[in-house]
């Protein structure tokens, strides 16, 4: 909440570099925030590595950034599960099968 304020006082730069040196800045749930200030500053590039760095927990978030990038394919890997995942954790009700999309 303070990264939008810090930003707004003395810049961008600045609060990223805050918010990394913070003892939980380099963890995936504050990668979205730093992200988010990245690319709304128009750094989406910067963005995408900053939640690239951490598995897929930002996933909704990268794939966003990377249609705002205009690397479709890229964001359509990311969000689509392996092809042995939706058939082994589909659920089964009765006798049909439910896959995941």
């Amino acid at each position: 909440m303070r990264l939008p304020l810090i930003a707004a006082c003395t810049g961008v730069d600045e609060a990223v570099e805050r918010a990394r040196a913070h003892p939980e800045g380099n963890t995936w749930y504050a990668a979205e925030p730093i992200a988010r200030l990245l690319a709304g500053a128009g750094r989406t590039e910067e963005a995408v590595t900053v939640l690239q760095q951490h598995d897929r927990r930002n996933s909704h978030d990268l794939a966003g950034y990377l249609i705002d990038l205009g690397r479709v394919e890229e964001a359509l890997a990311i969000l689509s599960p392996p092809a042995a995942a939706r058939a082994d954790d589909a659920p089964v009700v009765g006798r049909a099968t439910i896959l995941k999309l």
